[in-house]
């Protein structure tokens, strides 16, 4: 018996964003986890005007996480190679277990993540 396939759609309106892991950030889920069963997830994040963020060493427990940035830019720093401005067009790779913190974002900062799986644990470390 041949498996069904199953194509995820969304929208383009932006009325799906949602708060999330981060009040400085909106999160728009693609439907990526429910097709995957929870292997994948990704969903584009969009900053939130005028809210402060506060700079937090933390990591991801992943298998994969990739960022692509969509609009304007943002600055993280990385344990192994400090601070890395990303714009338009970058792309990052961001293995398991790497601390890192976000230290600023334009307010029109829009990226694609993906990651997998789907639900992962993030913990806040100590500096670094």
């Amino acid at each position: 018996m041949k498996e069904q396939t199953v194509v995820s759609h969304m929208a383009s309106d932006g009325a799906d964003f949602h708060t999330g892991l981060r009040p400085y950030f909106t999160y728009r889920d693609t439907g990526v986890k429910d097709v995957t069963n929870g292997a994948f997830t990704a969903h584009v994040i969009r900053a939130v005007p005028g809210q402060i963020l506060k700079p937090e060493w933390h990591t991801h427990t992943v298998g994969f996480q990739l960022f692509y940035v969509l609009k304007g830019w943002v600055e993280f720093e990385y344990e192994d190679i400090g601070p890395v401005r990303m714009e338009v067009g970058s792309t990052v790779y961001q293995p398991s277990g790497i601390k890192h913190r976000e230290l600023c974002h334009s307010d029109d900062f829009e990226v694609l993540e993906v990651v997998s799986p789907a639900d992962f644990a993030t913990d806040s470390t100590e500096t670094k």
